[in-house]
C-alpha cells in the first residue's frame, strides 16, 4: 500500500471517529412539567366581633423546556455540597504538594479561628512589615486550607472530589421561544365578621383567578430555569421552580355594596417555598403532599388579628427527553 493511500485511510478514520464523536455529544433536550395543587382553610381572629375564616383552593402547572450540548460534565455544580467538594480536592492536591516538598500541611482553622489567629498576630507583629508579609503569605496558605465544614473538614478529606470521576452529569438550560406554558388558578371564600357600634357586620371577599401567562411571562420562564441531569441514575438537580404569575380578581362584599378590583392573584408564598424545595433533587418523576401550618395571610381579611391557618399541598414533576 502506498505512502499516500494510508495517509488517506488515517484522515478518512479520523474523520469518521470525530463524527461518531460528535453524533454522542449531540444537543439533547428535556421538558420539565411541574403541577401543584392546594387546598386549605385560614382565619383571623381579632378582637370583640372580628372574626375572619375561609377555605380556599390553589395551585399552578408549568412546562417549559430545555436543552443541553450533550457534552457529559465530571462534577455537579447543583449538588450543595459542591463548593466544598471543589474546596476539598484543591485542598488535597495541596496538601499532596506539600508532602512531596517535606513540608507539613497548614493548621486546619475555622473562618472564625482564623480571623482571630491573623488578629492576634498581627498586634504581636506592630509596625514590623517584615513580620506582617510573612503574615500574609501564612494567613494566604491558611486560607486555601480553611475549614468550611463538609469535605474540607478534618477527618472528611474523603468526601471531597478526587479528580478521577468519570463524566456522569448533563448540564440543561433554558433558551428562547422554548415553547413554556403556565396556568395559575386561585378559588378562595372570605366570610367574616367586622365589628362595629351597631353589631359585628358580616362581609364576603371572593378571590379567583384562572390565568393563563401571556409570551413576556412566558419568555421569562423559559430563561429562568436550569437543570442538571445525573445520566447515571437518571435523577435531576434544579434551583427550584419559578413560581408563574397569575393575575385575578376579588370581590368585596359589605353592608349590601360591592366592590370588584383585578390585579396579581393572591398566593401563599409558604407554600411554593415548600414546592421550590421538592423541586432541587429529585427521580426523574414523582410527587409529594406534605401539610403546612401557614403563618402568613393572603385571605381578605380587612381587620388585624392572630391569623392561623393550614394547607394540604401536593407537587407532581415530570422530566423527560424530547426531540
Amino acid at each position: 500500500m502506498s505512502g499516500s493511500r494510508m495517509i488517506s485511510l488515517l484522515v478518512c478514520a479520523c474523520v469518521w471517529v470525530a463524527a461518531s464523536t460528535m453524533a454522542v455529544a449531540a444537543e439533547k433536550r428535556v421538558r420539565f412539567s411541574v403541577d401543584v395543587k392546594v387546598e386549605g382553610t385560614e382565619g383571623v381572629v381579632g378582637t370583640g366581633a372580628d372574626r375572619t375564616s375561609g377555605k380556599f383552593r390553589e395551585g399552578y402547572s408549568l412546562v417549559t423546556y430545555l436543552k443541553s450540548d450533550g457534552d457529559l460534565a465530571q462534577f455537579n455544580s447543583k449538588d450543595p455540597e459542591y463548593a466544598r467538594k471543589m474546596m476539598g480536592l484543591s485542598q488535597n492536591v495541596q496538601r499532596q504538594v506539600n508532602a512531596a516538598q517535606g513540608k507539613a500541611p497548614p493548621k486546619k482553622m475555622t473562618q472564625q479561628q482564623l480571623q482571630e489567629y491573623v488578629k492576634t498576630k498581627q498586634a504581636a507583629c506592630g509596625a514590623n512589615q517584615d513580620c506582617l508579609m510573612k503574615l500574609a503569605m501564612e494567613a494566604q496558605e491558611l486560607m486555601a486550607n480553611v475549614d468550611m465544614g463538609g469535605a474540607t473538614s478534618a477527618g472528611n478529606e474523603a468526601d471531597a472530589y478526587t479528580g478521577d470521576e468519570p463524566p456522569r452529569y448533563l448540564n440543561y438550560f433554558g433558551f428562547e421561544n422554548c415553547g413554556a406554558t403556565s396556568y395559575v388558578y386561585v378559588d378562595r371564600t372570605t366570610q367574616g365578621n367586622l365589628a362595629d357600634t351597631t353589631g359585628p357586620v358580616p362581609y364576603t371577599v371572593l378571590d379567583t383567578a384562572d390565568y393563563r401567562g401571556n409570551a413576556v411571562e412566558l419568555g421569562l420562564i423559559c430563561a429562568s430555569h436550569t437543570m442538571v441531569v445525573d445520566t447515571q441514575d437518571k435523577s435531576f438537580y434544579t434551583d427550584g421552580a419559578v413560581l408563574p404569575v397569575g393575575k385575578g380578581k376579588s370581590v368585596f362584599t359589605i353592608r349590601g355594596k360591592t366592590q370588584t378590583s383585578t390585579g396579581e392573584a393572591a398566593t401563599h408564598g409558604e407554600i411554593y417555598t415548600w414546592v421550590s424545595e421538592q423541586l432541587r433533587h429529585g427521580p426523574p418523576s414523582g410527587q409529594k403532599s406534605a401539610t403546612i401550618k401557614l403563618t402568613q395571610g393572603r385571605g381578605g381579611a380587612i381587620h388585624s388579628g392572630k391569623y392561623s391557618g393550614e394547607a394540604r399541598v401536593t407537587v407532581s414533576w415530570k422530566v423527560e427527553d424530547v426531540k
